[in-house]
């Protein structure tokens, strides 16, 4: 699959083999490795890849495959080992999304002169990719809210997960020590814990994200799509 471009036949397809995969085995723990040996072999640069793949679980009509998908999401968040993606802390910006001829090590904390990068999940990472500046081009508002919305219902395919998943960004939006996250994103990722844990549709979930203390984008604040 090209990494860059993939068409919707080959995302399809590698959604597919994931699921089978997933599918293959009774062990929780083992569709847990399978779900992180995916996002490893993605690669940090390419973790948007490991969201629309998700994407496209979740927008399928097999409920079967959601639950699959969302139960092992749950089984990582017993665990605290959700399969993550790196974003540069708040501090550091201006980088390009690819960058080429470094090492992984050369974007460390110690590079930026600020907090180190830190494994986000599928949830925090989009808030964060959309609220603050990092190393990716911004994500639009309304691919963010249609991406969020997708997570939800898709995790909520899932009684474990749907309890656990608003419960840890609860938590998240509380932790003021790491730099990880600015005040704006702590905000958004509380009122999705709210509106969440509420039992609100995923549609209303994503709008109590986009609306909680709404702030425009600056100015030359370049957007794109996931």
């Amino acid at each position: 699959m090209n990494l860059s471009t993939p068409s919707a036949d080959q995302l399809r397809d590698a959604a597919g083999r994931l699921v089978c995969a997933l599918a293959a085995h009774e062990d929780p723990e083992y569709r847990l490795a399978v779900l992180k040996r995916l996002s490893r072999r993605l690669g940090e640069d390419h973790y948007p890849m490991f969201l629309r793949l998700l994407a496209v679980v979740a927008e399928s009509d097999d409920g079967e495959a959601k639950r699959l998908l969302a139960d092992t999401v749950a089984t990582a968040l017993r665990r605290s080992d959700l399969p993550g993606g790196a974003l540069s802390s708040w501090g550091a910006t201006q980088l390009p999304d690819n960058v080429t001829g470094m090492s992984a090590g050369a974007l460390s904390g110690g590079f930026f002169g600020a907090s180190p990068r830190r494994l986000l999940g599928p949830v925090e990472y989009l808030v964060v990719w959309h609220l603050q500046r990092t190393q990716r081009t911004s994500l639009g508002s309304d691919s963010f809210r249609h991406h969020l919305a997708l997570l939800v219902d898709l995790l909520n395919h899932s009684d474990e997960a749907r309890t656990l998943y608003p419960q840890k960004l609860a938590a998240d939006a509380q932790n003021e020590l790491e730099g990880a996250y600015t005040r704006a994103t702590r905000e958004r990722l509380a009122a999705i814990a709210r509106a969440w844990q509420a039992g609100q549709p995923p549609d209303d979930v994503a709008q109590a994200a986009i609306d909680a203390g709404h702030v425009d984008m600056p100015p030359g604040w370049v957007v794109r799509d996931l």
